[in-house]
């Protein structure tokens, strides 16, 4: 296939040019490519690397509830929103070491999914023999481990003295320790406060889940990684204290990144106080305007690393009606509307560039995660996975247009700009003009290499 003509963009730079692919991997970018059967013009579109979602949570069940989307709808759902390769966590139920989670986890996944895919452990517990545990899983493919320091008494948990444990000897195996950084002390005492007073519904979410308890937590892992050398990777940051931290922490040479969430840019607390409240719960939650402002001029000084959708597809027929804080499982749908909202509310306005648009959702989760160069680019000998995305059409966004089964979108209503038209995924076109045409199970499991403190990802 011969992409021709379109606007090539990747991290390093654009530049007017075609783009050729043979046998599911890039050959050749340059102007002038001869023609190579079949040709997709590209003329007036952004030709994009595919983008790499680093946190998704699809077919995710806490045990009190379950996702509406699983692989095939997720996944439908990533091939729509340009999304190439996704990554999303397999959890560490009572009782079972790592390698069975992985395993119960690729039994879920494997021969289900639209695009490519790579595994997040979720660790709860450290079994005995965990430390050669460590080593196997690594070797499996799976080079990164998430931490939860809240929902205490749930499936996600894990205390302090196990996430300590794991940093001692993570750096050394080659696992990048994600946190899920809120201090559950002081959410659990802010929603007991509230509760005492009356105040439980959803209007009250927000300060519930206070930004100081997130920052807390932040400074927790980044002593962690300093006292044992290993690198920490902070999941959905919502307030600007803690990129804040990290840069500071940066300078004193510890090995942590940053990600945060489109939602965090684009909405804002005052959505707690409307009548459809329920559209907008996620953990951590939605902050003030002048915390977005302060987090979209971290984005823009090179403060944040990556930008993940933390896409969790519940469906909103299970929070009709509920108007507690205490009672709704949390999290959106995003994983389709990411590099959408990146470019209308980061590009157009001028406050990142589009080799910054590349370089946050496709490039960076690559190299952090251990994908680049396979994933994250266009250059010779990267995957053909492609996004021919049209800057030019304007409208207002509507939940009918996309593909997860979640029903709704906390973004709906507001005006957008471009439209991805074409996704490409190993030199396969899994979605084309509004609909996945890609086979269901052409996604593989993408093995990923540990994380290399050295890689440059400014």
């Amino acid at each position: 296939m011969l992409i021709r003509g379109g606007r090539v963009v990747t991290a390093r730079g654009e530049e007017d040019a075609d783009v050729l692919v043979r046998d599911g991997t890039i050959v050749d970018v340059r102007a002038g490519l001869p023609a190579e059967d079949p040709v997709i013009d590209a003329k007036g579109l952004l030709v994009l690397p595919g983008v790499v979602d680093p946190h998704t949570h699809l077919l995710l069940d806490t045990g009190t509830a379950r996702t509406a989307d699983d692989f095939t709808s997720g996944s439908a759902s990533a091939a729509a929103g340009g999304v190439t390769t996704y990554l999303d966590f397999a959890p560490q139920l009572p009782g079972q070491t790592f390698a069975q989670a992985l395993k119960a986890r690729r039994a879920l996944m494997d021969g289900r999914s639209h695009v490519d895919y790579g595994i997040h452990l979720n660790i709860t517990h450290l079994p005995d023999g965990w430390e050669g545990d460590l080593h196997e899983l690594v070797a499996a493919g799976v080079t990164s481990a998430k931490i939860y320091t809240t929902y205490r008494d749930t499936i996600f948990y894990a205390d302090d003295w196990t996430w300590y444990q794991l940093m001692q000897r993570s750096g050394k195996a080659g696992l990048l320790v994600q946190v899920h950084a809120e201090n559950d002390a002081i959410v659990e005492g802010r929603a007991r406060q509230l509760l005492a007073a009356g105040s439980r519904s959803l209007a009250f979410h927000a300060q519930s889940r206070p930004a100081v308890a997130e920052a807390e937590a932040v400074s927790r892992g980044l002593a962690f990684s300093r006292a044992t050398g290993s690198p920490v990777y902070f999941v959905h940051l919502s307030t600007p204290l803690a990129v804040d931290l990290i840069a500071e922490a940066g300078q004193h040479r510890v090995p942590a990144l940053a990600e945060t969430c489109p939602h965090y840019l684009v909405l804002d607390d005052s959505l707690y106080s409307r009548p459809d409240a329920a559209r907008y719960l996620m953990t951590p939650p939605l902050r003030d305007r002048d915390s977005q402002a302060a987090l979209w001029s971290r984005l823009e000084r090179g403060l944040i690393h990556s930008i993940g959708s933390d896409h969790c597809g519940f469906s909103l027929a299970e929070r009709q009606g509920a108007d507690d804080f205490t009672k709704v499982s949390p999290g959106i749908p995003g994983v389709e509307t990411s590099l959408m909202l990146m470019y209308t509310f980061g590009v157009v306005p001028q406050r990142i560039a589009l080799t910054d648009l590349v370089r946050l959702l496709c490039t960076n989760p690559a190299k952090i995660f251990g994908l680049w160069p396979r994933k994250g680019d266009l250059a010779p000998g990267a995957d053909a996975d492609i996004v021919l995305f049209d800057p030019r059409p304007e409208r207002v966004l509507a939940a009918t247009e996309l593909h997860s089964r979640a029903g709704f979108s906390p973004y709906e209503g507001l005006t957008v700009r471009g439209r991805v038209t074409t996704t490409i995924c190993r030199g396969q076109v899994v979605y084309r003009d509004g609909e996945v045409v890609g086979p269901i199970g052409f996604g593989e499991f993408m093995p990923c290499r540990p994380f290399d403190a050295s890689m440059n990802l400014s």
